[in-house]
């Protein structure tokens, strides 16, 4: 979990529950890591001969609005505020220290790099003729300054631990250089001052940048500016505070290239070694379809013109991209490739040619639309032939939860979405003949829906069936909310009475009674804690809960909507933050703090709120 995100799309830093920065990613996020996963860049406080870290304090606040964070913290008869943010146009973070008391003070900043993912090969070293610290790693360059002088520095292995205890006495040993997995720490004798780190490709540009942000009146001005840009980004939304803070995560989440991790949460690494900071199409393409319901093309353009270019000859995605654009790690296996079945989630394919015709429907990017073409026509025959010749579904592929093989109704849903997209793509191209192709095979898949992947005994869609030679040989009984599928791609409509009595069924058997909010499905274990989960289906997901509310927006029903989104409101951050899921005893977050889905799907439901329940 994280406390603050902050992000410029260039430079990313996050902080934990100490205000302590935690991930930092420049100039791919998600990708291009600069920290440890275990390690912090810790900050000190000394008076008077008294030394404390920020963890050590109990009285302190931390606040998140836009695209400033602040601390405020009581320690030894001082008032400590401290307000950071990262500026728009340059990859640099700058704090603001101000503390208020009597006697001398000095506060010590604690620097973990470990460039591009690794630690060996660092150098640190400080040069007296810019009075500043530099990490550097080939390309990769990190400089740490302040608009004061800096009172004390130290530099060393961390391996051997030399510069964290040399902190604790106040005093730093000026060792000025390091190689190998190094640290370093410097000091600054004053009770107010900016403290800044910059990011770059070379030492040039980040001295340029020290020089220029030394003069106090440019500082002041680009902090200023940097948090007003990102105001009035959001001031549109200005009546929803989790909304205003959705749009500055999603924006600050998308990347030079147009990637869009998941989350930059790296502290999801101690359960399985990897992390949510890769580009998956599915979690992409709704935080693009929600970012151009409020109108922020500009941004998702960026995205589509690099999904575009990632799909294979074949006319499908793969399962997820490191946000350069190659291959991310997968664990769904190639021995499941056969005539029935695809390593793959068709899901992401289909969704990210729904997302692409409604970002055209509000932008008319023609000059876009004649890039991508080609590509679509590829994915749209995709769709069209992997499926059953007899039953008309599409073939088995991985689902959206990641974990298990089938014909999944979420999946199929959106392959109706996504052959119906292109449908009304090549219309807009004159292509008539492939536009009746698609749309005929997307009546097809949805009369499939209607056919066999309604359980009508129990009143709710299967999660999924397996299908072989034009039989359903198996079907998955488990309620699972990933059947709102059927209401997220307009399969059917609200009021139809498959979707009405699945919904029941969805409250009935996945609302979390002790806590609130929905969960993923039956007999979910993922991210569990410790606790009895006697009668508790799994832990409750922003997503699934919104999903729901959504659904009954649509359908008039404003009192049980009011109900959900005020069960989002009250499990998010104190600052602002929305977390994967929630435990079902406390409430608290569990895995990834912000998930940029969880986010998406919050400022979709705001923004239809608005048009459904004024």
């Amino acid at each position: 979990m994280r406390t603050v995100f902050l992000s410029n799309g260039v430079l990313a830093v996050l902080y934990d529950e100490n205000y302590y920065i935690r991930d930092i990613y420049y100039p791919l996020l998600g990708q291009h890591h600069h920290h440890s996963f275990s390690g912090m860049f810790k900050i000190g406080v000394w008076h008077d001969g008294r030394f404390t870290w920020l963890e050590n304090i109990s009285n302190k606040e931390i606040r998140f609005n836009g695209s400033k964070a602040e601390l405020h913290a009581q320690w030894d008869g001082l008032d400590i505020y401290m307000e950071d943010t990262v500026l728009i146009p340059q990859p640099v973070l700058i704090k603001h220290v101000a503390i208020k008391g009597p006697g001398f003070i000095r506060v010590i900043f604690y620097h973990d790099f470990r460039l591009n993912g690794y630690e060996a090969g660092d150098t640190a070293f400080y040069d007296p003729s810019l009075d500043a610290v530099f990490h550097y790693k080939a390309t990769t360059w990190f400089g740490v300054a302040s608009t004061n002088p800096i009172y004390e520095y130290t530099i060393g292995r961390r391996d051997l631990n030399v510069v964290l205890p040399d902190c604790e006495d106040g005093i730093l040993s000026k060792n000025p250089i390091a190689q190998g997995s190094v640290a370093s720490a410097i000091s600054i004798a004053s009770p107010e001052f900016y403290y800044f780190v910059i990011a770059g490709d070379n030492y040039e540009k980040v001295m340029r940048l020290i020089i220029e942000l030394r003069d106090e009146d440019n500082i002041r001005t680009y902090f200023r500016r940097s948090i007003n840009y990102w105001s009035n980004v959001a001031s549109e939304y200005g009546d929803d505070e989790l909304a205003a803070q959705s749009i500055v995560v999603l924006l600050g989440h998308v990347g030079i290239n147009g990637s869009i991790p998941a989350s930059l949460d790296t502290s999801i690494i101690k359960f399985n070694l990897d992390t949510y900071g890769y580009l998956w199409p599915r979690d992409a393409a709704f935080a693009a379809m929600a970012l151009d319901m409020a109108g922020y093309y500009t941004f998702t353009k960026r995205l589509y013109s690099l999904m575009f270019r990632l799909f294979g000859g074949e006319g499908f995605l793969f399962q997820k991209y490191n946000p350069s654009g190659t291959w991310g790690s997968t664990w769904h296996p190639w021995t499941v490739r056969s005539r029935k079945s695809l390593n793959i989630q068709e899901d992401e394919t289909a969704t990210v040619i729904y997302a692409f015709w409604h970002y055209f429907q509000r932008t008319r990017d023609y000059d876009l639309l004649r890039e991508v073409y080609d590509v679509i026509t590829r994915a749209a025959n995709f769709m069209v032939n992997f499926r059953d010749e007899k039953l008309k579904l599409p073939l088995e592929s991985f689902d959206l939860w990641e974990e298990r093989l089938g014909v999944h109704t979420y999946t199929v849903a959106s392959v109706y979405a996504g052959l119906l997209a292109a449908s009304n793509l090549a219309k807009m191209l004159g292509e008539y003949e492939s536009a009746s192709k698609w749309e005929e095979a997307a009546m097809e898949i949805r009369e499939a829906i209607r056919n066999y992947l309604f359980d009508k005994d129990r009143g709710v869609f299967y999660r999924s069936v397996r299908v072989d030679n034009g039989k359903v040989i198996e079907v998955d009984k488990t309620v699972d909310a990933s059947i709102m599928g059927i209401f997220l791609f307009n399969a059917f409509d609200v009021y139809e009475p498959m979707l009405e009595s699945s919904v029941k069924v969805i409250m009935d058997r996945l609302w979390v009674r002790h806590i609130g909010g929905i969960a993923r499905y039956e007999g979910d274990y993922y991210q569990r804690v410790p606790g009895d989960y006697s009668g508790i289906p799994g832990n409750p997901w922003i997503i699934t809960t919104l999903w729901v509310t959504q659904y009954y927006m649509v359908k008039g029903d404003c009192y049980k909507a009011r109900d959900l989104i005020s069960w989002v409101n009250k499990v998010r951050t104190p600052t602002n933050l929305l977390p994967e899921q929630v435990d079902p005893f406390k409430g608290l977050p569990t895995s990834v703090t912000p998930l940029v889905w969880s986010h998406a799907e919050y400022l979709r439901t705001y923004i239809m709120r608005k048009k459904q329940c004024v």
